[in-house]
């Protein structure tokens, strides 16, 4: 399965454009995208704290496929892409990284990964390369609103007001929208609808590409026949 993983909550490129040029990717590639995932923790986060995201990674299977924009949508320190790499090649999963078109697999020649991993620090010891300038974040602490988090994501693909999200879920309004806001939840459904269309548009243009294919077939198979009863 491919699965598209976005990262909402870092400061390089947004989520929009994240998804623009890994689905330029996967088209480009022959990638039908089946599933999206997007970690909304801080960039401060260590990987230890990132349940969410350690539990994704238990989530795939072998031979799964992951498309990211680019290795910081993982992490940005060196050693927790080690131990993200081994996780996902002790079970033959493929990591795409889109925005430099390089493949992590258990075929890729270790110089390559290598490279990759040195390149990651070099930038991360460079305060000319550093992905966010000014003062750091704090960490987003955990709300009670956590827990209705996908259905409040569900309801924004739909276009619901928050007033009518907060009457159907029984939450408060105002501390409702400060929850959506402070998530970006607007900006994920968005993006998550805009990937929805996406991929219909592609799934129609295929239909209507076979059926066309299957036309020109058929209509050579009848022409065959014709010269043939001649």
């Amino acid at each position: 399965m491919a699965i598209m993983l976005l990262r909402n909550r870092v400061c390089k490129e947004n989520i929009l454009i994240q998804q623009k040029q890994i689905l330029k990717y996967a088209i480009a590639n022959g990638f039908s995208i089946q599933a999206t995932e997007i970690d909304d923790c801080s960039s401060e986060e260590v990987l230890e704290e990132r349940k969410w995201f350690k539990g994704f990674l238990r989530s795939l299977k072998p031979n799964d496929t992951i498309l990211i924009y680019d290795l910081w949508s993982l992490t940005r320190e060196v050693g927790e892409l080690v131990k993200i790499f081994e996780c996902l090649l002790r079970r033959n999963i493929s990591l795409h990284v889109c925005d430099k078109r390089m493949v992590i697999s258990n075929q890729t020649p270790l110089f390559v990964v290598l490279n990759m991993l040195a390149k990651q620090r070099e930038s991360n010891l460079n305060p000319q390369k550093q992905f966010c300038k000014g003062r750091p974040k704090g960490r987003m602490s955990r709300s009670k609103f956590d827990d209705n988090r996908v259905q409040i994501v569900e309801m924004l693909e739909k276009d619901m007001a928050v007033n009518k999200i907060a009457k159907v879920l029984n939450l408060n309004r105002s501390s409702l929208k400060d929850y959506i806001n402070s998530r970006a939840l607007k900006e994920l459904a968005k993006a998550k609808k805009t990937l929805f269309e996406q991929n219909r548009k592609t799934d129609l243009d295929m239909e209507q590409y076979i059926k066309q294919e299957v036309a020109k077939e058929c209509a050579l198979i009848a022409k065959n026949q014709t010269k043939g009863t001649k």
